[in-house]
């Protein structure tokens, strides 16, 4: 009993770490991310598929690090593992900043382009280092809860940075000496969070070395699991889905719309600032109903989302973007807690970071593909007089229309196929109700 609780005292002590870490980590990337840096891109004079990209960089970015996956699984300790990543992100998201005042200006997107895409692969990196480290001391009972706290303290930071950042931004006029001075703080606020890493204990299970000749068979793992793989694709499916829309909301509203600074910082935070509800009722719901039944809920509100979108025109905007971001706050806080814990519920305990880096790879190739077919729609329906003068914006409008009938037909889909899958696996393992499955197929937890 005595080492029981030495145990759960010990793994107190690094979920606060992590805790503070979710801190110093979000304030760094809001300051060197998101509207901070689509206005240095656009003040760079980066076009409007660039821009589109950047509000989801990190996720794109994920596809590169499946290259990495077996690699470092044969690194023993996660703390100096997540230390040296951390360091080497951060340096090189500090050094995009630098870009004006290093190279000219005929050379900006050139070196810009591939500094981005080295710096956010190696965030992604790290997110899923960090990850594996921290959930060592996390409990699967009380998972959501837990990953519901610190998505709270996470929303926190970001809203507070919101309104500061949306004033100094619009204080000083797009002018590069702002956003200078914003990735300045973030390096101040990166060098905490690494002293905090560094105080962190180490506590967990190190990982196993992999001999070379098991690399190439590690890769595939992840393809050979018929549960986890098909949750993958199911993700995989939404996130390019959504994105045919979602990826162009930033540049819709500040080029299109030409919103300032701080009004589109006050409309994100109608996103951010409900969450701080949503999270810990989705949190318990989560851990009552299943990862899985929240996920799938969330993912409903999507729908609504992209749908109040496309009604918001210049004259109506005022009404239907508040509202759909109202409804994006309630499926992103769901969707935060439940595709964190059901994927690592369907991870085995060995080789995760492969089976993680190939869920980032796959989401990366969601945002990757989500713009492609977004931007290609749109270049069609400018061409088309129809449709380019039927509404203001049309083209914008169009994509958000499309997102929410495609999210609309997979949720359909997936519901059809898993109610029949349930009832033939019923049937086959003589299970008298869902969840209560003997060998796991229902994706719904046994009734308690």
């Amino acid at each position: 009993m005595e080492g029981k609780c030495g145990a759960q005292r010990a793994g107190a002590k690094q979920r606060g770490c992590f805790l503070a870490q979710a801190v110093f980590g979000t304030a760094f990337a809001y300051l060197t991310s998101g509207v901070c840096l689509s206005g240095l891109a656009i003040w760079m004079g980066a076009g409007d598929v660039l821009v589109s990209y950047l509000s989801v960089i990190l996720n794109l970015c994920g596809v590169l690090t499946l290259a990495f996956a077996a690699f470092l699984e044969r690194f023993r300790s996660r703390k100096r593992l997540a230390i040296g990543l951390t360091v080497l992100s951060r340096l090189a998201t500090l050094g995009i900043a630098a870009i004006p005042v290093l190279a000219p200006r005929q050379l900006w997107m050139a070196v810009f382009v591939p500094a981005v895409l080295l710096a956010f692969t190696l965030q992604a990196q790290t997110t899923v280092v960090l990850n594996q480290w921290m959930l060592t001391f996390v409990e699967e009972k009380s998972s959501g809860r837990y990953i519901s706290l610190r998505q709270t303290l996470i929303l926190s930071v970001t809203v507070l940075l919101s309104m500061a950042g949306g004033y100094w931004l619009d204080r000083m006029e797009g002018r590069y000496l702002g956003f200078a001075l914003l990735f300045g703080a973030a390096g101040v606020l990166g060098a905490a969070e690494v002293a905090v890493l560094v105080r962190t204990p180490d506590g967990g299970l190190p990982a196993q070395p992999t001999p070379k000749s098991q690399l190439r068979r590690l890769v595939g793992l992840p393809l050979r699991d018929r549960r986890f793989f098909g949750f993958v694709v199911y993700i995989l499916a939404f996130y390019l889905l959504l994105n045919v829309s979602d990826s162009f909301t930033m540049v819709y509203m500040m080029k299109y719309l030409e919103l300032p600074y701080q009004t589109v910082t006050a409309l994100y935070m109608i996103i951010s600032l409900p969450q701080v509800v949503w999270l810990g009722a989705w949190g318990r719901l989560s851990d009552q109903r299943g990862h899985q039944f929240v996920l799938t809920s969330s993912i409903w509100l999507f729908a609504g989302e992209t749908l109040f979108m496309s009604f918001a025109g210049p004259g109506t905007w005022q009404v239907f973007i508040p509202a759909a971001f109202l409804v994006s706050s309630a499926a992103n806080a769901g969707f935060a807690v439940a595709v964190f814990n059901r994927r690592y519920e369907l991870m085995p305990q060995e080789n995760r970071i492969v089976y993680d880096n190939f869920y980032t790879a796959a989401i990366g190739l969601g945002v990757i593909l989500g713009p492609l077919v977004g931007g290609a729609v749109k270049g069609m329906a400018q061409a088309s007089p129809g449709i380019a003068g039927a509404v203001p914006f049309a083209e914008i409008r169009l994509l958000y229309l499309l997102s929410t009938a495609g999210i609309l037909l997979l949720q359909g889909a997936v519901g059809y196929a898993g109610q029949k899958g349930r009832s033939s696996c019923r049937k086959a393992c003589g299970a008298a109700e869902p969840g209560a499955c003997p060998v796991g197929c229902s994706p719904l937890p046994a009734k308690k």
